[in-house]
């Protein structure tokens, strides 16, 4: 495993990386600003390309992996719960950079805005979560999709625009056996979730 490649610009950070974290090769923390903070927990394992700006805020809970992404936190937090396993090319973004104007008001129509995913979140290959998405507990995200709203907890929710496709399930990273009782980790996982 590689180091996370450090890129901190500014003041008044709050930056921790627990020592049980292992990155692969190209993993990079990007920081500009002032005033941000990155947390990144125990047994964080992966690829990560994050970039905080702008008094943003990261938190990534223990044991979350990651093939490939990208985490942008502008000026908002991204808040990544415990156990999260993200695929390849995900995207997670609080912002859209570049700003869009109202050309009568002349106001920001596009302001940055939050995403949160919690604990046990499973995100499919090349799926992208736009600010002020939420993903609830035990949840899925399918490959290719493209998240803007909410999704609750134990559901699966798929396509582009994303849309809950299936409530009452969760899943395990072991192969499972196809029948939920006789999937040990599974049963693991629901009990955690019971009463979400």
């Amino acid at each position: 495993m590689a180091e996370l490649i450090m890129d901190v610009q500014g003041t008044g950070h709050d930056i921790s990386v627990d020592p049980s974290a292992e990155f692969k090769v190209g993993s990079k923390l990007k920081v500009r600003g002032d005033g941000c903070t990155v947390h990144i927990g125990p047994g964080v394992k992966g690829k990560w390309d994050l970039n905080v700006s702008r008094g943003g805020k990261l938190l990534i809970g223990r044991g979350s992996t990651c093939e490939s992404g990208i985490v942008v936190a502008q000026e908002k937090s991204v808040v990544i719960g415990e156990d999260c396993m993200f695929s390849f090319s995900i995207e997670i973004r609080t912002t859209d950079t570049h700003a869009i104007y109202d050309v009568k008001s002349g106001e920001r129509v596009n302001a940055d805005r939050p995403v949160e995913i919690g604990d046990h979140v499973w995100l499919g290959k090349q799926a992208v979560v736009l600010k002020g998405a939420s993903i609830g507990s035990g949840s899925v995200l399918g490959t290719r999709s493209v998240l803007s709203g909410s999704v609750p907890p134990l559901a699966i929710a798929a396509g582009v625009p994303a849309r809950v496709v299936r409530e009452g399930a969760t899943w395990t990273r072991r192969i499972g056996k196809g029948i939920l009782e006789e999937d040990v980790e599974a049963m693991k996982v629901l009990d955690q979730f019971q009463g979400v």
